[in-house]
């Protein structure tokens, strides 16, 4: 059984070892900023079970300008590989929408790329449907630590 919790320091080598198997590379710095200051905007909440820490999910809160509630933006679900298929990934997202709902969130969304079929599967059979094209430009290479 996973216990979804709030990020700790004590989570960053695991969070760095999740984020990589996606092929993100974090850098101990941005994780302890992220986990250690008091921020609104965002919520850094991991699953943890007997074997530790094997999932993470990050979800950002905007505020659209044409809309009268906050929208919930999951920018990372990423489930340790030997954890894949066991459920944790839906605990996750569960505990996302209901922290949205807390929020007064009118909506829920996330990317994912399009080579990640299975997730595609997971995320449609967890009522989440396909929507639109996103677009995106890069302004800038991000700053190495």
């Amino acid at each position: 059984m996973a216990l979804i919790r709030a990020a700790a320091l004590k989570d960053i080598p695991s969070l760095q070892t999740l984020f990589l198997q996606l092929g993100y590379q974090t850098y101990p710095e941005n994780l302890t900023r992220h986990i250690t200051e008091a921020n609104n905007s965002f919520n850094l909440l991991v699953a943890e079970a007997e074997q530790g820490v094997c999932g993470v999910i990050v979800v950002n809160f905007i505020t659209p300008v044409h809309e009268s509630g906050l929208w919930a933006l999951i920018s990372a679900l990423v489930i340790n590989e030997s954890a894949r298929g066991t459920g944790i990934g839906q605990k996750l997202l569960i505990a996302a929408e209901q922290l949205a709902l807390d929020k007064g969130c009118t909506q829920i969304e996330l990317s994912s790329s399009e080579r990640r079929v299975r997730a595609h599967h997971f995320y449609e059979n967890n009522g989440y449907k396909e929507v639109r094209k996103r677009f995106v430009k890069l302004l800038a290479d991000p700053p190495s630590v």
